[in-house]
């Protein structure tokens, strides 16, 4: 049946917001699902428990985190981009003025270095040229020294491998061959008086083992009748004249022959007595004196500056060094006589086999550097007489003479003399 009466129009609840007033998640994959704008399933049911509804569709929901992300991105690459873009300007700008000024600096640079190297290229093209003509005619430069003799015979302690040495038969024998100079050693006595012999100790020549200057004059032994040949290998000289002289006896026998007096020992009375008979025989003009030693070349020089003097060793490696510098034509020379061995002889005075290479390489070496026939040219027009010792053979004499050396030192005179004889011939 049916009633009738006003229509009750069933009032309609408000809906419920679809956001829960409060929601409990314990997992943060669930809550990071809910930021994202999607509810995740494994809480669903959660929901209606608090009395939410389920979300609606994805546009009310927040911009999903992953575009947010990439526009973020976006916005830091394009930042980025900028700011590269900046410092490369900014760097560019920079780059531009350094590199201008390195331009500029290594402009100047390289003209100074050209300066510079021109600069060195004059100066040295200028001294190596001037070096050279020098040289080659040192007089330009340096006056002539005056040669108050010439000496090409030269023999060695009298000539050693023809008669005893250092005795008076050897001077004799050598003199009348008609050599052109003396070669003598000079020690001196207890009672200051200068003798005649190579060796300050007399085992080698005498037999007896005491130094000269341990013995009156009266007491030297005389030598012994044979003697070995110092520069011939396997070689003895036999002699009758064993005494041995005095200094003054070779001055009084041999006044008009030149003689070249080797101080052995560095003895200050021996340097006094010695300048004093060259003084007193008034033989300054025809002797030479000297030794390898520095020191007793400059002894002899402050005793007697008028009496020619030897280079010593030490000036002789000096003046190689100066040589091959280019400095030597600069340079002025006090000594009158270079006085030098040709190394090639140890060769022949020493078996091969007891020679290691090292030696030999030196030999080799020094007799290169040594024997230079433009540096005896040279000291030899400056008036300074070259002597190479001690040569015993033909073939070392004729390399001597072709290399310029001015005379020769030998132990046997009258080899030497033969073959003086057919070279100049």
């Amino acid at each position: 049946m049916l009633t009738t009466g006003p229509l009750q129009v069933p009032t309609q609840q408000p809906e419920r917001a679809c956001v829960p007033q409060l929601l409990c998640y314990s997992d943060a994959w669930g809550l990071l699902r809910l930021r994202e704008g999607l509810a995740p399933t494994s809480a669903l049911h959660r929901w209606h428990r608090l009395g939410a509804s389920r979300p609606r569709a994805a546009a009310a929901a927040p911009p999903p985190l992953r575009r947010r992300r990439r526009r973020r991105r976006r916005r830091r690459r394009r930042r980025r981009r900028r700011r590269r873009r900046r410092r490369r300007s900014r760097c560019d700008r920079r780059s531009g003025v350094q590199r201008a000024r390195r331009w500029e600096t290594s402009h100047t640079v390289a003209e100074m270095s050209s300066t510079a190297a021109f600069y060195l290229l004059s100066t040295l093209g200028g001294y190596l040229v001037t070096s050279f003509l020098l040289l080659k005619y040192p007089t330009l430069l340096h006056p002539r020294k005056k040669q108050r003799f010439l000496s090409k015979h030269i023999s060695h302690r009298g000539g050693a491998g023809e008669n005893l040495e250092n005795t008076m038969a050897a001077f004799k024998h050598a003199v009348t061959i008609g050599t052109d100079m003396l070669e003598l050693d000079c020690h001196i006595t207890k009672d200051e008086q200068v003798v005649v012999s190579h060796d300050e100790n007399l085992k080698r020549s005498t037999g007896v083992n005491v130094n000269i200057s341990d013995l009156k004059y009266c007491e030297l032994p005389p030598y012994l009748g044979k003697l070995d040949v110092t520069f011939q290998r396997a070689c003895q000289c036999e002699g009758k004249d064993n005494r041995i002289p005095l200094l003054k006896e070779v001055f009084e026998a041999f006044p008009n022959t030149p003689i070249n007096i080797d101080i052995k020992v560095n003895n200050n009375v021996l340097i006094k007595k010695v300048s004093e008979l060259v003084k007193q025989y008034r033989r300054e003009h025809i002797t030479v004196w000297g030794n390898a030693s520095y020191e007793i070349v400059e002894k002899c020089y402050r005793e007697n500056s008028d009496i020619p003097i030897l280079f010593s060793l030490q000036r002789v490696l000096l003046i190689l060094g100066l040589f091959f510098t280019g400095l030597l034509p600069f340079v002025p020379i006090r000594e009158q006589f270079f006085e030098i061995p040709m190394p090639s002889i140890i060769l022949k005075l020493k078996e091969p086999h007891t020679m290691s290479r090292s030696q030999k390489f030196l030999i080799w070496l020094s007799d290169t550097l040594l024997m230079r026939k433009a540096l005896f040219d040279h000291l030899t027009a400056r008036g300074i007489q070259v002597y190479i010792w001690v040569l015993n053979e033909e073939q070392e004499y004729k390399r001597a003479f072709d290399l310029g050396a001015t005379g020769v030192m030998t132990d046997y005179p009258t080899k030497l003399k033969d073959f003086l004889h057919n070279f100049s011939a």
